[in-house]
C-alpha cells in the first residue's frame, strides 16, 4: 500500500500534466474523427430495357452530404462520385417518382456515409423506344462566290435517308435529320463531301450515320441591256461604191454568266454589219457581234438597213 501511495505521489506534477495531455489528445481525436462535406453529384437513371428510354428528369444532379473519417477527405475530394438509380420495376412509358437512397451512390470506401440528399425524390418521364426512317436534309452554310449559286433541288445524297432510334414522342415530331454544316463560302464549282448526320439528344442513328453529298455549284445566269451601242460597217462594198447604215447606234440585251455580264462595258463588244462586196441598192443585213466568251444575244440579231451607192467620180 505504501509503495502504491508513493508511486502516485512521486512526480505528481509530471503525471498530472501527462494525464491532462492524454485526455486532451483523446478529445481531439474524438472531435476530429468524423467530418462532413457536401458535393454536387451527377445522377444517372437507368431503364430496365432498351425498349424504354428516359425522356425527362426533374433533376440531373443531387446535393449530397457525406460523413467520413478525416483521413478520407482527400479520397472523396479526388474521386468522381456518381449516383445511379435503376428503375427496374418499370415496364411501360409514363411518369414515375422514386426516392434516392445511399445505395444509389458509388462510394470509394465503406467508411463514407451519406447523411443528406437533396432532392430526396426525383420524377422521370419514360417513353417507348421506336425506330423510324427519316430523309436526310443537307445543312448548307454561307454563299458561293459572287455570280454563282447552288441548285438545292439537284443536291445528291447517298444514302438520302437513315433509320433512327429514340423515344416515340421525339421521333413522331421529326420529319427529317440534318447533316453537319457544309460551308459554301467562295465556291465556284461542284464538290463532294462525306458528312456526318447531326446528333439529336436522345436519338441514335442506326448504322454509320454518314452520307456522301454531291453539291452542284453553277454560274448564275442573268441578262443585261446595253444602250447606245455603236454599229460599224465592216468590209468593202462593190468597187466604186460606198455604204450608209440606216442606224448608227442601237440597244442590245445580252445573256450569260452574271460574273461576266455585270462588269461588261461598251468597249468590250463590237457590233458590226458585213458590207463586203455589196452592190448598189438597199439591203437588210443582220447585225453581227464579237462578244466575250459565254455571252450571247438574248433575241435574234436585228437587221440593219444598208444603202450602197455609187461614188461620184
Amino acid at each position: 500500500m505504501t509503495l502504491l501511495v508513493k508511486w502516485f505521489t512521486e512526480n505528481l506534477a509530471s503525471k498530472l500534466i501527462s494525464l491532462l495531455l492524454a485526455i486532451g489528445f483523446w478529445f481531439y481525436v474524438v472531435g476530429e474523427e468524423s467530418i462532413e462535406i457536401t458535393k454536387t453529384i451527377p445522377l444517372a437513371v437507368r431503364t430496365p430495357s432498351e425498349k424504354i428510354s428516359l425522356v425527362k428528369s426533374s433533376t440531373s444532379f443531387l446535393e449530397a452530404t457525406f460523413k467520413m473519417p478525416r483521413h478520407l477527405l482527400s479520397v472523396i475530394s479526388s474521386e468522381d462520385i456518381k449516383a445511379n438509380h435503376d428503375v427496374a420495376s418499370v415496364q411501360k412509358a409514363g411518369d414515375y417518382t422514386f426516392n434516392v437512397s445511399e445505395k444509389d451512390f458509388s462510394l470509394p470506401s465503406p467508411e463514407i456515409r451519406v447523411t443528406k440528399i437533396f432532392p430526396s425524390s426525383v420524377t422521370v418521364t419514360l417513353d417507348e423506344v421506336i425506330v423510324k426512317k427519316l430523309p436526310i436534309r443537307v445543312d448548307l452554310v454561307g454563299e458561293p462566290a459572287y455570280g454563282y449559286r447552288v441548285d438545292q433541288g439537284a443536291v445528291e445524297l447517298d444514302p438520302n435517308a437513315v433509320l433512327v432510334e429514340g423515344p416515340k414522342a421525339i421521333l413522331e415530331k421529326m420529319d427529317a435529320v440534318e447533316t453537319e454544316p457544309i460551308q459554301l463560302v467562295g465556291r465556284v464549282r461542284a464538290f463532294r463531301r462525306k458528312v456526318a448526320i447531326r446528333k439529336v439528344a436522345e436519338v441514335k442513328v442506326v448504322g454509320e450515320g454518314v452520307s456522301d453529298v454531291q453539291i452542284p455549284v453553277h454560274a448564275e445566269f442573268a441578262e443585261k441591256e446595253l444602250t447606245d451601242v455603236p454599229v460599224k460597217p465592216l468590209g468593202i462594198p462593190w468597187e466604186g461604191h460606198y455604204v450608209k447604215l440606216g442606224i448608227e447606234r442601237l440597244s442590245l440585251v445580252l445573256k450569260g454568266p452574271r460574273v461576266i455580264l455585270d462588269p461588261l462595258e461598251l468597249k468590250d463588244i463590237l457590233a458590226y454589219v458585213d458590207v463586203e462586196g455589196l452592190k448598189s441598192g438597199a439591203h437588210e443585213v443582220p447585225l453581227q457581234l464579237i462578244l466575250p466568251p459565254d455571252l450571247s444575244l438574248r433575241d435574234e440579231a436585228p437587221l440593219v438597213s444598208v444603202q450602197v451607192s455609187k461614188a461620184k467620180s
